[in-house]
């Protein structure tokens, strides 16, 4: 069964559907659409809502574990004298 089938035989099945059934189907539409919500790091990676969360806690640990981190007025001017 090709995909346009398939969708068909979706549509014609929700049509028929009683509310109880409509409203598992909305659940599901909407689990999936926030699965696949893009979100975008500075440095142009893409991430689900669930990948970026892993990423957030990552950089937490980093840091937690030591990693190197820097203050507004430190990247302020590294911004402003990197032409210097």
């Amino acid at each position: 069964m090709d995909v346009q089938t398939k969708k068909v035989e979706l549509i014609q099945w929700i049509l028929n559907s009683n509310e109880d059934t409509l409203l598992k189907v909305e659940k599901i539409k909407e689990k999936t659409t926030l699965e696949n919500i893009n979100i975008y790091s500075t440095k142009g990676d893409s991430f689900t809502k669930n990948s970026y969360k892993k990423h957030i806690n990552t950089i937490r640990e980093n840091i937690k574990n030591g990693a190197k981190t820097f203050s507004t007025d430190e990247v302020r001017d590294f911004v402003l004298n990197q032409n210097s």
